[in-house]
């Protein structure tokens, strides 16, 4: 039998130690911290839960496709909910926007909210990013890539041309929709990357049709309900998951992965090895030197996070909320360009006790707060965190004497939580940074790989569940072969 180290208990671990383990494999999963998860953690606290990563899951493909590759079904350790409306959205104006992914009601909300004269366009744009969705994802994202032959073939040269998915997301948009809160409300998206959508490419488009296309999920029982079902499935398979053990390094023996050392010193031989870690951090730290570990790879902005006990009802809050900066350009150049705390920054609200109320006490809400920062290159951001709050306050109409605590988490944690220079959404999903540019799943080294967020083919959860995907059919040499 041959045996698998798996190097953290992320959503690409855990499910990459699924299906290694149903392929008839022994795994072994070794996480640091005492829960699975990675990112898609939670904080409980004075009757308080709170997830304290990802709120929301789009794309079902690849977890549905997951389940189904090992014989289980979703609803069967799942109770997945869509959230309609999506989202409430402040505008920096004060429009307040509901957006849905029920076509005819969001089409009545942008004629009574904006006008009925971009009805038209937001039709013709969702109808155009179903089409580059349903293209790009099998010929660009569910693919292995050895070189850049595999980014350029005739078949992808031309849905590049014919979709133009190398033109600029922000200025494409724009032709769509000609109100600036439209062109905000469908590009936006890409922040989910730490991306500016100033900066992002026509394709990163799709992220708008998952949202308003294919609706947004949530997991009753919180996030943290994903990578522990997975986790289930895959110790039902016959892995074994260790919690609080580290991993210090991989040993690697004639260009070949051989087994790992953990933190206590401890030696365990393998025949592969699959790093569940940001990429950077790997390559830096638990691998031997290569140019890997010297490149300076791009990262994406952090996030500065409050999670915050509130003891009185906030009727105005659906479960998502997005508030934008009364000027949303002047934000992102801030951020994105010259790399320092927001004035006047947007963010992220969310209250899942909408979905789950015994997420909260009675009467109170669990408050999520997340707003984009720069990471440990720009702003100190925990130096800035009194100031942002104080934005917040205001802008959600909260009331200090009714905040039981905050809890908050900076660009300082998630770095101490692996991810290099604290960027919170991993390296950046620029053009070198992507597809067959982006760190490959299969390291220099044989019988070792990388799964998750900052590999191919990116950040995200079901990007990560197909990353996943990606290393088990390097390992079981089922890559190339029909389904």
């Amino acid at each position: 039998m041959k045996t698998v180290v798996i190097v953290g208990a992320g959503m690409g671990g855990l499910a990459t130690a699924a299906r290694l383990a149903n392929a008839g494999y022994e795994v072994a999963v070794f996480e640091a911290r005492p829960q699975v998860g990675g990112r898609i953690g939670e904080l409980r606290r004075d009757g308080y839960r709170f997830d304290t990563g990802p709120t929301l899951l789009m794309m079902l493909e690849p977890l549905e496709r997951l389940f189904a590759d090992l014989n289980r079904r979703v609803e069967d350790y799942l109770d997945l909910a869509l959230i309609d409306p999506s989202y409430r959205v402040y505008f920096g104006d004060g429009t307040v926007f509901d957006s849905t992914p029920n076509i005819a009601r969001m089409v009545r909300e942008i004629a009574r909210k904006i006008s009925p004269n971009e009805v038209p366009g937001y039709l013709r744009l969702m109808a155009d990013l179903s089409a580059m969705y349903h293209a790009v994802v099998p010929a660009f994202v569910r693919r292995q890539y050895d070189s850049l032959a595999d980014l350029f073939t005739p078949y992808q040269v031309g849905l590049l041309l014919r979709h133009r998915l190398l033109s600029n997301l922000w200025r494409r948009v724009g032709r769509y929709v000609r109100d600036p809160r439209l062109q905000m409300l469908f590009s936006f998206q890409t922040m989910y990357l730490g991306l500016s959508p100033k900066d992002a490419l026509w394709v990163y488009g799709v992220l708008t049709y998952m949202e308003s296309g294919e609706g947004v999920w949530y997991p009753r029982g919180g996030m943290h309900r994903l990578p522990e079902a997975v986790a289930r499935i895959a110790q039902e398979e016959g892995a074994r998951i260790y919690l609080n053990q580290r991993v210090q390094e991989v040993l690697i023996e004639d260009g070949r992965a051989v087994g790992v050392r953990l933190a206590s010193g401890e030696v365990l031989k393998a025949d592969y090895v699959v790093i569940n870690a940001d990429a950077p951090t790997a390559y830096r730290e638990l691998l031997p030197p290569t140019p890997y570990a010297k490149r300076e790879f791009r990262n994406s902005c952090s996030a500065l996070m409050f999670y915050i006990g509130y003891t009185e009802p906030l009727p105005h809050q659906l479960h998502h909320n997005v508030y934008f900066s009364r000027d949303f350009e002047a934000n992102l150049r801030e951020l994105f360009v010259e790399n320092r705390v927001p004035s006047d920054p947007s963010f992220y609200t969310c209250l899942s006790n909408r979905t789950d109320p015994a997420d909260a006490p009675a009467g109170c809400e669990n408050l999520y707060v997340l707003v984009p920062v720069p990471n440990l290159t720009g702003e100190n951001a925990r130096a800035a965190a009194p100031r942002v709050l104080e934005t917040v306050i205001q802008r959600v109409g909260l009331k200090r004497e009714r905040m039981q605590f905050v809890e908050t988490l900076t660009p300082h944690e998630w770095q101490a939580m692996g991810l290099w220079q604290g960027a919170a959404f991993g390296i950046a999903h620029t053009f070198f940074q992507s597809t067959a540019f982006r760190p490959s799943v299969q390291t220099p080294f044989r019988n070792a790989y990388l799964v998750g967020a900052s590999t191919q083919p990116g950040n995200g959860i079901p990007m990560t569940l197909i990353s996943a995907e990606l290393v088990a059919q390097r390992i079981l040499g089922t890559w190339g072969r029909k389904a």
